[in-house]
């Protein structure tokens, strides 16, 4: 079974957080992380949700750790950032 990942963070502004996240898919599934769910809270107009498939454990977790990821978070003006690691029950 696959694990997953529910990612969500406060961002300066959502458009411009969705380009810089697009543009670094391929870092990601380099990682071993697949996308899967992308969402805009509606009732928070500048708050991300994604979901994620993790197809290389040890890979995403240096990722999600990374120098790359924080540039990656300061590029697309990420704040609060919460990220759920969900393993099969």
């Amino acid at each position: 079974m696959a694990t997953h990942v529910l990612w969500q963070a406060d961002v300066a502004d959502f458009d411009v957080w969705l380009k810089v996240f697009r543009e670094d898919q391929t870092l990601r599934k380099a990682a071993g992380i697949k996308d899967l769910h992308v969402w805009r809270d509606p009732d928070r107009a500048n708050h991300a949700v994604a979901m994620f498939e993790i197809t290389d454990l040890g890979k995403a977790e240096t990722f999600l750790e990374s120098e790359a990821m924080a540039l990656y978070h300061e590029r697309g003006g990420v704040a609060h950032v919460e990220i759920k690691l969900l393993k099969p029950a």
